[in-house]
């Protein structure tokens, strides 16, 4: 421990200082919005700090690795072997050394939070042991809990005695040898540095500075340096002149280290405690039994007892500078979790932000709006697809392969039947053609209708929902309505009829086509729109036909229904394109349909959550600055607080 003061300057500016920040911490807890496990483990450590703060004891911590002598140094403070040496100590958790005036005592905190009082019925049953108060039953107990299994199960371990500890107010942490691989040894020893107001590091003289514990001074207890106070122990293994030169070594590897002034107290705890336990006129024991090569009489007990009284001194001369900087440093490491908190929730808000900010949604209308063009279009594509093919290509092989087996062999006898026949093989297949093309299309726009109404339903609540839960609010996933192509006409082929008609007509009429087959072209144009008309002109046309085999007739009869026959596909295309122009009236006003009942249903909704969306960025935005301002404040103040440690100046928390 260096002789310069931790912290200078007035103890009232420094305790207001401490309550300045505790009290800014505490109004910032109840104005940032941190979730709620985070702003409950940072009341915790608040209301920890503060009771530290409040606390008049000044908490001792002896560190040191295992068989460095840190067992029979407390036991030497404590007048008796109480303590366990460290290798058999296998708990998880720190022993606490207290000073109690009327009895020595124990007192167990377990894993399940009960409270154990030795001597007690309740620790007896913990321990599976009667025990009582008698002399030595108190090591008997202390050793059953911390060297088996009962270890595990001890949370906190306080020890009572009535031998004062270094003054009135003082408690002495025996923490476990941080060189071991028990599990949890090191944290222990490392939490222990974070309550210590002073620190007593046990260094064997034997074996002085190792690298082990050189890290643990530059790691755990750097911040510690001008607390610490450096007790050599095992003395009284070196000879005469080995001691001044170990002395020496020491000092320079902690001067190395950036301990400007350290506080060397070299003893022999194990030789005092024998002293100081000796039972008169028992052989062996007393002061002048076992000495030590190169001891002189009565020499290691007078000086335990001297670094006793130093340690003693320091506890007083320092106790208010030291708690001060365990205070300032719990804080420190405090206002530290309150940055990373803030960091941590302006992240999460701005991560919010961002996403809110990309949901570039546009107004209800516009996203309807933007959709019915999309499947308008596609319909579009595909109608105009569906025309252009037209009626397939196959469909007049077949048609010319029905007409030339309705007029085969002798049936091109009877032209009136054979016309009949023809007439109404044309119309039926053209009908037929013309309805499987149309229809076809009605069901292709039906099906791309309900795809896209899916595909609908699943941008909606996929960007809806999105939005209403970075809204901060719940949302019920819109069924998709149900949808169909409405007023889809079948195909209207009046006009085919009217067309085959005409046709018919100029064929015969044509001076051309008149001789040999135009009066038979009129009749089948003409029974293509009554079978009746065409039984009568089949009479004429047999004169026009004239006489002759049947098969001059028939291809005679062949050759004049091929123009005929042609001219109805070509008005078959025109009808069809135009039945196509009306399913795409049906499927736009399905369209709107649709777009009308998702309006009705979600419009004032959206409107509302579009409004949500717009409160949550600014409250987002507002978070966002305030968590920035939180964490850049406690930073100030952590660099404020390390100042103060360092040179004692206390800044007005209130400023800060």
């Amino acid at each position: 421990m260096t002789e310069q003061q931790v912290v200078n300057g007035p103890g009232e500016a420094r305790d207001s200082a401490v309550s300045g920040h505790l009290r800014w911490i505490h109004d910032l807890l109840d104005r940032l919005r941190l979730p709620p496990e985070r702003r409950d483990a940072l009341r915790s450590r608040l209301r920890a700090v503060d009771a530290r703060a409040a606390d008049p004891e000044l908490r001792v911590a002896v560190f040191g690795e295992a068989s460095s002598g840190k067992s029979t140094l407390l036991n030497a403070l404590l007048r008796r072997r109480l303590l366990p040496s460290s290798a058999r100590v296998t708990t998880h958790t720190t022993t606490v050394l207290r000073h109690r005036d009327d009895a020595e005592g124990m007192v167990v905190r377990t894993t399940d939070d009960a409270v154990l009082a030795w001597p007690s019925r309740e620790f007896s049953q913990l321990t599976g042991r009667q025990h009582t108060a008698r002399p030595g039953d108190l090591e008997t107990a202390l050793e059953r809990v911390l060297t088996t299994d009962l270890a595990t199960r001890v949370t906190d371990l306080e020890v009572l005695s009535p031998v004062p500890l270094l003054g009135g107010g003082t408690a002495v942490l025996d923490t476990p040898g941080f060189s071991v691989t028990e599990p949890g040894h090191r944290q222990l020893a490392e939490a222990a540095v974070r309550q210590a107001d002073l620190a007593l590091v046990v260094v064997p003289a034997v074996s002085a500075m190792s690298m082990t514990l050189v890290e643990f001074l530059d790691g755990p207890l750097h911040d510690h340096h001008d607390r610490c106070a450096f007790v050599l122990t095992k003395m009284d293994l070196l000879d005469d002149d080995e001691r001044s030169e170990v002395v020496e070594t020491v000092e320079n590897r902690l001067r190395d280290l950036g301990i400007v002034d350290p506080v060397l107290l070299p003893c022999a705890p194990a030789q005092a405690l024998k002293e100081l336990t000796a039972v008169p006129g028992r052989p062996g024991t007393g002061p002048s039994a076992s000495r030590p090569r190169g001891s002189g009489p009565d020499t290691h007990l007078p000086r335990f007892l001297a670094v006793e009284a130093r340690i003693a001194e320091l506890a007083a001369t320092r106790r208010r500078s030291a708690m001060a900087a365990t205070v300032l440093a719990l804080i420190a490491e405090l206002l530290l979790a309150v940055e990373e908190a803030a960091e941590s929730q302006r992240s999460a808000l701005l991560s919010t932000e961002q996403r809110l900010a990309a949901l570039s949604l546009p107004d209800f209308p516009a996203f309807l709006g933007a959709w019915s063009q999309r499947v308008l279009d596609r319909v579009e594509r595909q109608l105009g697809r569906a025309a252009a093919a037209g009626v397939p290509a196959g469909s007049r092989a077949a048609l010319d392969t029905a007409i030339a087996e309705a007029v085969a062999g002798e049936r091109i006898g009877n032209i009136a039947e054979a016309t009949e026949n023809v007439s109404r093989i044309v119309r039926l297949h053209l009908r037929a053609d013309a309805e499987r093309t149309v229809h076809a299309a009605v069901d292709q726009a039906g099906e791309l209708l309900k795809s896209e109404a899916r595909k609908l339903a699943e941008d909606f609540t996929a960007e809806y929902s999105a939005l209403a839960g970075l809204a901060g609010e719940s949302w019920t996933a819109p069924a998709a309505p149900r949808v169909a192509v409405r007023g889809l006409p079948a195909p209207d082929l009046s006009g085919v009829d009217r067309r085959l008609t005409e046709i018919g007509t100029q064929l015969t009429a044509g001076g051309k086509l008149r001789t040999g087959g135009g009066a038979m072209a009129g009749a089948v144009a003409g029974s293509l729109i009554a079978p009746g008309i065409g039984t009568f002109i089949g009479g004429a046309l047999g004169a026009l036909i004239g006489k002759g085999s049947h098969e001059a007739a028939r291809t005679r009869f062949l050759e004049r229904i091929q123009p005929i026959v042609s001219a109805a596909y070509e008005e078959i295309d025109l009808r069809v394109g135009e039945s196509l122009l009306r399913v795409r009236v049906g499927v736009t006003e399905s369209i709107a349909e649709l777009c009308e009942r998702y309006d009705g249903q979600w419009g004032a909704e959206i409107v509302r959550l579009t409004a949500a969306h717009t409160r949550r960025r600014a409250e987002l935005a507002s978070g966002i600055t305030a968590m920035e301002q939180a964490a850049a404040a406690a930073r100030r103040r952590r660099e404020d607080v390390a100042a103060l440690r360092g040179d004692g100046t206390a800044p007005d928390p209130e400023e800060m």
